[in-house]
């Protein structure tokens, strides 16, 4: 028979700070999570409905500058390419730009709601739990 080695390490005790933590607690660091990732996820469509509707307020300038008779090609998400007269195309355009709007407002009142809810599981957590746990984000969530 080999002889085999075992090494026993020490046991560290419970650290002074370390804090029992209830199913209830355990539940509400869950929904700080999600809600977190959902609200990052949510400022990040809105970065991109804002950087829309920008593009959209741009492609009206550019319209302006258009001579009444020129057809405008018009695109349609990834595919639809079309020509419309500046009339319709104004049209399509503010059309575009309400629906886009609508979004914004959405997703802004979302955003809110989610930033209601996690001040409040914010509170509530370091109130039960102080520096025992760690709910803000790093710098790079901010990005």
């Amino acid at each position: 028979m080999a002889a085999t080695s075992t090494t026993i390490l020490p046991v560290e005790p419970a650290k002074k700070d370390s804090v029992a933590v209830s199913k209830d607690v355990h539940a509400q660091i869950g929904r700080f999570a999600i809600l977190h990732s959902l609200s990052q996820e949510n400022a990040a469509h809105l970065k991109l409905a804002k950087k829309e509707l920008q593009d959209i307020t741009d492609a009206e300038d550019e319209l302006l500058l258009v001579d009444d008779d020129v057809l405008v090609p018009c695109q349609v998400d990834l595919v639809a390419v079309f020509e419309k007269s500046k009339d319709d195309a104004s049209a399509f355009l503010e059309e575009e730009k309400s629906r886009i709007q609508t979004q914004i407002d959405r997703l802004t009142k979302q955003a809110a709601d989610y930033g209601e809810e996690l001040t409040e599981l914010r509170s509530v957590l370091y109130g039960k739990l102080g520096n025992a746990v760690q709910l803000e984000g790093t710098d790079e969530d901010s990005d």
